[in-house]
């Protein structure tokens, strides 16, 4: 979308050059919006559109599956039912919607073609699956999720997305808890998910949503929100949960010294070097950070299935198994008979990020999602030293805490996952405010040139 520099006359060129942050229309015009206010308004202000957007959120972070779960129980080798088919399917038709109806009103011009190319990749792997039929569905929903979180950024404000994400994740810890006391279930807490680990994902994406808010507007209701989080996370008993939501908690109040500038930049960059120390030194002891997480040596088993895996990535070393195709009851090599086998019926996941994605796409499919996970951490900062500081430092919050809970959870391989589709709209949001501030920085000049 071509920019011309219209500047028809002294009185439009003084509103645009003192305006805040600024909408792009069609034909390049830009017109100013008060920043962080006028696109709430938008949003909220289309009712269609914002119910559009907090069920695209419930469906993409799995706070539905409660429905099913409550009205049909659940089971080892459980297939999809009426309710579930129905909800992905709206979720599907939601995105395309938001799609639609955000591209029709662009505002900011981003990279569509790197993600949506990462989004397909799931589904092309069908064509060497060992279970394409799954590879099929699993990765139409992961398409659906990415285009979803195109349309969610270009029709909503940044701000108003983590309030909306906050809110989403708070609700959940909150129906959590009344899950416990109400309908009680033995075993592991997990609320209205389907797992604790699950669960607490969840709690530590509220936590990181709060921590944003709470820098933007301030106010005791996120110190709330992040509270409750924290205090779900604990009762989930996820020690990888926890553990991030403190990694978060830390850097959180070291980006906010880092973004003061000035003598508080020098002093959060000294305690980010002792971080790394800290963290170096407990990688070296490896005994001793099982010990405070009260694990044994093998992570509750998770390094027993790792020399597994890595055996099986050597059999499909360049493309993998195929997208969501490994861990199944189709597949009889993940079967294999062997001291093991039960447990790798149970887990049904590497418990690794990192050999997940070696396992299910191989070398060349691992190297994608990484140099798009390397582009958004530049994006990241870039947007921490420039124009929008807050988001930048929200997203490198994001790309650390999938890095710690990538060590032994798989992460941004669920589609109907909360870290997937964050993951792809900090990326978007972090390019769509860097975009914007060049806009921004070409119509002063236009205006100063047109002044002199």
């Amino acid at each position: 979308m071509a920019i011309h520099q219209s500047i028809p006359s002294p009185q439009n060129r003084t509103r645009a050059a003192y305006a805040g942050s600024m909408h792009v229309v069609p034909r390049g015009k830009l017109r100013p919006r008060k920043q962080g206010t006028e696109s709430r308004v938008r949003l909220k202000g289309d009712k269609i559109v914002y119910v559009a957007s907090v069920f695209f959120l419930l469906w993409s972070m799995s706070v539905l599956a409660i429905i099913d779960r409550s009205i049909y129980g659940e089971w080892a080798g459980k297939s999809g039912d009426k309710i579930t088919q129905t909800l992905n399917l709206l979720g599907i038709f939601t995105s395309l919607f938001l799609f639609w109806w955000a591209t029709r009103k662009r505002i900011a011009r981003f990279n569509r073609v790197l993600p949506l190319a990462v989004a397909s990749l799931p589904l092309i792997s069908l064509l060497w699956s060992v279970v394409p039929g799954v590879t099929f569905t699993q990765g139409l929903a992961y398409f659906f999720v990415v285009l979803g979180a195109i349309g969610l950024v270009e029709a909503s404000d940044g701000d108003e997305l983590m309030d909306l994400v906050m809110l989403i994740c708070g609700l959940s810890a909150v129906a959590s808890i009344v899950q416990f006391f109400i309908f009680p279930e033995p075993g592991d807490f997990r609320g209205i998910f389907s797992q604790k680990n699950v669960l607490g994902q969840v709690m530590v994406g509220g936590v990181l949503a709060a921590l944003h808010c709470a820098r933007i507007r301030g106010g005791f209701r996120y110190t709330c929100v992040i509270a409750l989080c924290t205090i779900v996370a604990f009762m989930s008993k996820s020690s990888t949960s926890i553990l991030t939501t403190f990694v978060l908690l830390w850097l959180d109040m070291l980006g906010r010294l880092y973004l003061k500038g000035k003598s508080s930049r020098t002093i959060a960059s000294c305690l980010a070097i002792v971080s790394v120390s800290i963290v170096i030194f407990f990688v070296m002891n490896a005994d001793l950070i099982f010990d405070v997480l009260g694990k044994d040596s093998s992570l509750t088993g998770r390094t027993i299935i790792w020399s597994y895996v890595i055996d099986k990535i050597g059999e499909k070393p360049i493309l993998g198994w195929g997208f969501s195709a490994f861990w199944l009851f189709a597949n009889p090599v993940a079967l294999q008979e062997g001291e093991n086998w039960v447990t790798f019926v149970i887990i049904s996941n590497a418990h690794n990020g990192m050999l997940e994605f070696l396992l299910e796409f191989g070398v060349v499919g691992t190297t994608l999602f990484l140099f798009l996970l390397l582009r958004n951490f530049v994006l990241a900062v870039k947007c921490m030293n420039g124009p929008a500081g807050q988001f930048g430092l929200s997203s490198v919050l994001l790309l650390i805490g999938i890095l710690v809970i990538g060590v032994s959870e798989a992460v941004l391989l669920a589609p109907l996952q909360l870290w997937t589709s964050l993951f792809f709209m900090m990326g978007f949001l972090c390019e769509k405010e860097l975009w914007l501030a060049r806009v921004r920085g070409r119509q002063g000049m236009a205006t100063s040139a047109a002044r002199r």
